[in-house]
C-alpha cells in the first residue's frame, strides 16, 4: 500500500459517502422487500454507490484505497450486531477488487467497471451467514430477542435459485451504476480540476 496521508483523507471521505450510500440501499431494501431478510439491500447498494466508487478511483488512483473502504464496511458490520464473520466478505471482496482495478492501472474502464462489480459482493456478509451458518444465525436472532414468526420470515433458503438471482441482482445495479459513475468522472470532473 502506497497510499500517503492526504490519500487516506480522501479516501475517508469517500467511505464515509459510499457507507451512506450502504445505509440508503438497505433501506431502500427494506421498502422493497417487506420481508426483512435483505436480499435486494446489496444491490440497492451497488445501484447508487458507483458514481461514488469511480469518484475514488479517479481521484486517489493507487492500490490500497478500495481494500480501505472495505476495511471500513467490514469495521460496521463487525460492530453492527452481526455474527462476527460477517466482515470477511467486505475485507476479501475489497481486496479483490483493489486487485482488479490495480490490473488496468486504474485507467482501463473495463477493469474499473469489473472492480466494481466484485466490491459490490462485499456486502453479503450477513446473508452468507444465513446460508453457510444457518443454525448459528438463527440462534444469534433468538439470543437478539426476534420472534419464532419473523426467524422464519427473515431466513432465505440457500438454493440455486436465490444464489442466481441475488447474484444477478448485484451485477446488474453494479453496472449500471459504475456505468453511470464513469459517465459522470468523464463529464464532470476530469476537466474541472478536482481530481488533480
Amino acid at each position: 500500500m502506497n497510499l500517503k496521508v492526504k490519500d487516506i483523507m480522501v479516501t475517508g471521505a469517500f467511505s464515509a459517502l459510499y457507507f451512506l450510500c450502504v445505509g440508503l440501499g438497505t433501506l431502500i431494501g427494506v421498502f422493497f422487500d417487506k420481508s426483512g431478510n435483505m436480499m435486494y439491500a446489496p444491490a440497492f447498494a451497488a445501484l447508487l454507490a458507483g458514481p461514488v466508487y469511480m469518484l475514488l478511483i479517479a481521484k486517489v488512483g493507487k492500490f490500497g484505497a478500495i481494500s480501505l473502504v472495505g476495511a471500513v464496511m467490514a469495521g460496521f458490520f463487525f460492530l453492527s450486531g452481526y455474527m462476527t464473520a460477517s466482515f470477511l466478505p467486505s475485507l476479501l471482496f475489497g481486496l479483490l477488487g483493489d486487485g482488479l482495478a490495480r490490473l488496468g492501472s486504474y485507467k482501463s474502464k473495463v477493469y474499473n467497471l469489473a472492480s466494481y462489480v466484485l466490491f459490490s459482493f462485499g456486502n453479503l456478509g450477513p446473508i452468507l451467514l444465513m446460508w453457510f451458518m444457518r443454525d448459528a444465525y438463527e440462534a444469534a436472532l433468538v439470543a437478539r430477542g426476534k420472534s419464532a414468526e419473523y426467524i422464519a420470515r427473515v431466513l432465505l433458503d440457500f438454493n440455486l435459485g436465490n444464489v442466481l438471482w441475488l447474484s444477478a441482482t448485484i451485477v446488474t445495479a453494479a453496472v449500471i451504476s459504475g456505468l453511470l459513475g464513469q459517465h459522470l468522472v468523464k463529464k464532470y470532473f476530469d476537466k474541472s480540476g478536482l481530481l488533480a
